[in-house]
């Protein structure tokens, strides 16, 4: 009786000890590490922290606080510092940014693989690189409206990673940023991303890639995506280097929506055995066909993207197709809400239906993806 009252204080008292949450205001800037007691140090799990911190206070998360899990550092502003601080250099780190090596050491090349979700600042511009190289056990993250960069292996090797969602303001994504992200299989781009860097996104589980139209050249950054099965390139595309898509073994479709084939290097497509449809615009059928790259290795695949291309149909009473510059929706039920989403995910309508002809203007050369109550379809302007 007395072994098993001692084993259940054992285990309520390890709970209790796997569950400390702090919240702190720095007002220093570099202070942290000093604020926090030695016992505090050894037994935070949880973290939120404003006010104003500095590269240094980032190095206290990363090496002192050793069971650090959950870090909210959503109202905190990172400033300036010269010095030694995440980098064992003497480094210049610049204001609103991630620091370089934050959450990995460079010296012992070991990472916060403690660390499970991390909330950035608001005010945050860069994510500079390594920021999170190794964080094996992180498993999302949200890249903010204010970021506009994520730096080179800022994620790579995060194993445990399974969604990236990122807000418009990302314009560039740096060499192996997501690189060895196994289990990334969840991603939504920035719709002003203009640079995606070579092996950013190599030897992930990401199935389906919609390209943001803001892209006109896809470097060799989704090589060995196994579980990749459907691309679809705008109609900004013009250029796609060697091995882009390269073991993509498990590629089924590709959506090229420019009426120009986008130029391709030799192995652009290399190693991609299973391509069963091209889609293309219908009066480039023929251009695509004898294009270099396209007609070697996609001859017989390639096909007229059909008007209407339905993914999932419970009944055959609503009717969606294209009209011209139009998305025309048909045969709704009154109150039935009617949405209509880009390829990336993003909202491009949405309307509760009168039981009437709804006809939504839309710009040609793009898809869109249908969702009323009974039907899902997608569709081609």
């Amino acid at each position: 009786m007395r072994t098993t009252f001692l084993l259940l204080v054992l285990t309520v008292a390890t709970f209790i000890h796997s569950q400390v949450t702090k919240t702190i205001n720095v007002e220093t800037a570099g202070s942290l590490s000093t604020i926090l007691t030695e016992d505090e140090k050894s037994t935070i799990t949880d973290l939120t922290v404003s006010g104003t911190i500095d590269a240094r206070d980032i190095k206290c998360m990363r090496d002192q606080i050793a069971n650090l899990t959950n870090i909210d550092l959503s109202t905190a502003n990172i400033v300036a510092f010269e010095g030694i601080a995440t980098s064992s250099a003497y480094y210049s780190y610049a204001a609103n940014q991630m620091p370089r090596l934050s959450f990995y050491n460079g010296v012992s090349s070991k990472a916060k693989e403690t660390l499970v979700s991390v909330i950035l600042p608001n005010s945050l511009t860069t994510i500079e690189p390594y920021a999170f190289r190794l964080c094996k056990n992180i498993k999302s993250i949200y890249i903010g409206n204010s970021i506009t960069t994520i730096g080179t292996e800022a994620f790579e090797g995060c194993y445990g990673l399974t969604t990236v969602t990122m807000g418009n303001s990302v314009t560039t994504i740096q060499q192996d940023a997501f690189h060895y992200c196994y289990a990334l299989n969840n991603l939504t781009l920035s719709e002003n991303l203009t640079y995606i860097g070579i092996d950013a996104f190599n030897d992930c589980k990401i199935e389906k890639v919609a390209f943001p139209k803001s892209l006109t050249t896809i470097n060799s950054a989704f090589r060995s995506n196994d579980y990749l099965t459907e691309v679809t390139l705008p109609a900004t595309i013009t250029n796609i280097s060697n091995w882009a898509f390269e073991y993509c073994n498990a590629l089924k479709t590709i959506y090229s929506l420019n009426p120009t084939p986008p130029v391709c290097e030799t192995y652009s497509f290399a190693v991609v055995p299973n391509v069963t449809s091209v889609y293309v615009p219908a009066s480039s059928v023929s251009a695509y066909k004898n294009a270099p790259i396209w007609g070697d290795c996609f001859y017989s695949q390639i096909k007229a993207i059909p008007a209407t291309e339905t993914q999932v149909q419970l009944t055959d009473e609503v009717e969606i197709y294209s009209l011209n510059s139009d998305i025309v929706i048909d045969k709704t039920s009154k109150g039935e809400v009617v949405k209509v989403f880009t390829t990336t995910g993003q909202l491009f309508y949405i309307k509760e239906s009168t039981g009437e002809q709804i006809i939504i203007p839309a710009l040609k050369n793009n898809i869109f993806i249908v969702k009323t109550a009974t039907k899902t379809a997608k569709i081609l302007i």
